[in-house]
């Protein structure tokens, strides 16, 4: 019921649109039947510093952060559209909280403009599947939508990835991350996913995507359930990749 509800939501704001002159959705100015304007599109692909392995922000020119210097991850290689800042944080918290499709789309459309400029076509063409981080059933019902699932759509329909649909499943409803510490997150992540028996995935190069990355507990568990399954290699897309030092107690 409430899929249904806003799906018909989004297709009104989208006739909505077109009666109303093109308004940049960060800074109001017209933006000639765009989501954004020129202005703000330049302001928001300007390039960051961050670790090539993990893609934590840094402060610095270095190509790793210390961690990825002394330790591998599951994955072989997370993209992230930016850090957690302004404007992404908000909408983000727009599209999580506020039911505003819009900014869904809008961070979609970031997300495969800076995959698109980080990664050459040959290695778009390599990503056998694009799987989006699932939500357990019962938080799927009460948002309605899964907001990595709606950015996925976008990215995949894009950039020509497949978006392979119901092979993991949120199999244990966890405790919202946010605010968690390191140990917790992991623990509470424990045994959160299962795969869904098919074959599909052996041998095969998959893509993950969630909206945001902190200290990479989801994403390290749904690894670990890929990896079982026997892929060739997992890399991560995410809007958002922050640092968890920010997140220990």
């Amino acid at each position: 019921m409430n899929s249904a509800f806003y799906f018909i939501k989004q297709k009104l704001e989208k006739a909505v649109e077109h009666l109303l002159p093109a308004q940049c959705l960060l800074c109001a100015l017209p933006s000639h039947n765009k989501l954004i304007c020129s202005y703000c599109q330049k302001a928001l692909s300007q390039p960051r510093a961050c670790c090539l392995y993990c893609g934590l922000s840094l402060s610095s020119s270095q190509p790793f952060c210390g961690d990825c210097l002394k330790q591998k991850h599951l994955f072989t290689k997370l993209h992230a559209l930016a850090g957690y800042q302004s404007p992404y944080s908000i909408l983000i918290k727009q599209l999580k909280y506020e039911n505003k499709l819009i900014a869904g789309e809008l961070l979609g459309q970031l997300l495969v403009d800076s995959i698109a400029s980080h990664f050459s076509s040959d290695e778009i063409g390599e990503f056998d599947y694009l799987i989006a981080v699932p939500l357990h059933d019962k938080k799927l019902r009460r948002r309605g939508f899964n907001q990595a699932q709606l950015i996925a759509d976008i990215v995949s329909r894009q950039l020509k990835i497949p978006l392979l649909a119901n092979t993991i499943e949120r199999s244990k409803e966890t405790q919202a991350q946010e605010g968690l510490s390191i140990s917790k997150r992991r623990k509470n992540l424990r045994a959160a996913f299962t795969v869904n028996k098919n074959n599909l995935l052996q041998g095969k190069k998959v893509a993950l995507l969630d909206d945001v990355v902190t200290t990479g507990a989801t994403i390290n568990s749904l690894c670990k359930c890929l990896l079982a399954e026997q892929v060739a290699s997992i890399s991560v897309f995410c809007i958002c990749r922050t640092d968890p030092l920010r997140h220990q107690v």
